[in-house]
């Protein structure tokens, strides 16, 4: 019996041609009635021989016996040539895609080779013997696909772009794996190497975990990329930056203590469970682009955003290599202490202005809304165990970080869509505005899209987090560390504590600080390091090198001084 290569060759290692959803439904389906491949096919041999428990050392043995007959010889080199054919084909069909020639076209990257290709995939057409010419073509065109998503930055991203270059790459690679075969048929490596490919797209092919993850991985990085950028921007490089850092922090914990007792009022005027919930989260969102537009910080922001920065710093080629760790040393000694510095920024300033307006409202005029049970209700708020601060306070830190890959997101979803030239180049826009204004309007919404949208929805999982309390077995709540600051402030005057437990309160209000902290940055940083396929011995070698220039200049992780930015470090991992 002559058996069939060609569904062999074409089909196993190509991403199928389905939107997402239907391509999710289809492996779902093949998981619960498998495929079965058909008699007379190479996969249906190879399969019946690994029933048998033939290795690929046995199954290579019977392919040099096939190959003895002339027919069946004869059969391969034809489905060869034709599957040669048709993947070099699907190459040049969504390589002039319209979305993918318009990016290479914007991002200055030759398209020459695609062309070049087609005109190289007729000579081998015409003459198999001459296929030369197609691999250094497809090596050209795997080039540039490589250097479009190394400049995804500059366009942006999606789910469509994503699969486009993905799937050329794979086409590319089955390509140069068949071509290799076609200069020797009787080399028995380079079918073990196309058997061996087969057998783990069998065993993986209905994986979901492995879609998501071939459908997400350029987004996800691309939304690191963007939060990176914005990192760039909290980390403090001179004594200049690091004094605006700690005004700018000021500012946060004063606008902070304001919204904090918006908050109390609320809570005193709100019984029901989804109408306080939704006026905290108005309260708490309306907060956060408030110290935005003042140009104040909150220092808890930033880790999320800093961690993804420090990511880019160890990759910096892009080669899933940890580069100079020098920099990288010195960039966690800036983020360190620009965090540092921002966050007593926060925490005096929301603290006295706490106090303050208490002072005000209770002595100028007299009416404190404050009264004793609920100042002793805010003062437990912030015990770590008694009150559940700890766990409360690595909730809010887990929603911080994810405050700034919705950011990341919103940032890559402007650019990928090109959203301030569609602006600019408005029908009705135009008819009502001017060119300067749609053009102002779409930086401006390049620029704070991605911010806004960060802060409100920081807002709403802040403001909304107690009420999973009632469909979860244990309580929900958050703690973060400028409003319990504030909290503490409105408390402490009411003359029921003394100085020590105050004293107290504002020791674990600085551990809410720092479990906001550790919590937001371990989980930016954990997850950039897997958008970029780092290995996990990276982040060690990192923290390794980061600790033992710790101990050598403790103070320069928190407190900015010349000496220390000529002293950079010298680290062996």
């Amino acid at each position: 019996m002559q058996l069939s290569f060609y569904s062999f060759f074409v089909k196993h290692s190509v991403l199928d041609k389905y939107g997402f959803l239907s391509g999710l439904w289809a492996r779902l389906g093949r998981k619960l009635i498998p495929e079965v491949a058909p008699e007379g096919s190479f996969e249906f041999f190879l399969h019946e021989q690994i029933r048998l428990d033939n290795g690929h050392h046995k199954v290579s043995e019977r392919i040099t016996y096939l190959l003895g007959f002339p027919r069946q010889a004869e059969m391969i080199d034809d489905d060869l040539n034709r599957s040669i054919t048709a993947l070099v084909s699907r190459v040049l069909s969504t390589g002039l895609d319209h979305n993918i020639t318009a990016l290479l076209d914007e991002l200055e990257i030759d398209r020459q080779c695609i062309s070049d290709l087609s005109v190289q995939l007729g000579v081998f057409t015409n003459d198999p013997t001459k296929y030369e010419g197609l691999i250094k073509d497809l090596n050209a065109v795997d080039d540039s696909m490589q250097l479009l998503r190394d400049k995804k930055s500059k366009v942006g991203t999606s789910l469509h772009l994503t699969v486009l270059t993905q799937e050329i790459k794979d086409v590319i690679s089955r390509c140069q794996a068949l071509l290799l075969l076609r200069a020797d048929l009787s080399d028995l490596s380079s079918w073990r190497a196309l058997i061996g490919q087969y057998l783990i797209h069998h065993t993986t092919k209905n994986s979901l975990r492995r879609y998501f993850h071939v459908h997400t991985d350029l987004l996800a990085l691309e939304i690191v990329e963007h939060t990176s950028q914005k990192g760039e921007s909290y980390v403090a490089e001179s004594k200049k930056e690091y004094q605006k850092f700690f005004i700018k922090g000021l500012k946060g914990g004063a606008i902070i203590a304001c919204f904090a007792l918006f908050k109390i009022l609320l809570d005193k005027h709100y019984d029901s469970e989804i109408p306080s919930a939704l006026v905290f989260s108005i309260n708490y969102a309306a907060c956060f682009v408030l110290v935005k537009i003042l140009g104040g910080t909150i220092a808890t922001k930033q880790p999320a955003m800093t961690a993804s920065t420090i990511t880019k710093y160890i990759d910096k080629d892009n080669d899933l290599e940890l580069d100079d760790i020098d920099s990288v040393v010195t960039l966690v000694r800036r983020v360190s202490r620009s965090q540092f510095i921002s966050l007593i920024g926060n925490f005096t300033m929301a603290l006295l202005m706490a106090v303050v307006i208490g002072l005000v409202l209770k002595y100028g005029l007299g009416d404190y809304p404050i009264y004793d049970k609920k100042a002793s209700k805010l003062m437990l708020s912030v015990m770590p165990i008694a009150g559940g601060a700890i766990l409360y306070a690595a909730i809010a830190g887990i929603f911080l970080a994810t405050s700034g890959f919705i950011s990341g997101y919103f940032d890559n979803k402007v650019v990928a869509s090109k959203l301030p030239y569609r602006i600019l180049h408005h029908r009705r826009l135009s008819k009502v505005t001017s060119t300067a204004f749609r053009s102002r309007l779409g930086a401006v919404i390049k620029n704070n899209l991605g911010t806004i949208a960060g802060n409100v929805s920081l807002g709403f999982m802040l403001g909304m987090a107690w009420l999973l309390s009632f469909v979860l077995p244990f309580a929900v709540d958050i703690r973060h560390i400028a409003f319990s600051s504030s909290n503490v402030g409105y408390a402490s005057i009411t003359g029921l504590f003394d100085i020590g437990q105050i004293g107290i309160a504002m020791a674990a209000v600085l551990l809410i600080g720092t479990i906001n902290f550790i919590v937001s940055f371990s989980v930016t940083l954990i997850l950039a390091f897997k958008s970029r396929h780092l290995e996990l011995r990276k982040i060690f070698a990192v923290v390794r090198a980061t600790l033992s220039d710790f101990f050598r200049h403790p103070v320069a992780y928190f407190v900015y001084k010349e000496i220390d930015e000529e002293n950079t470090p010298n680290v062996n991992i």
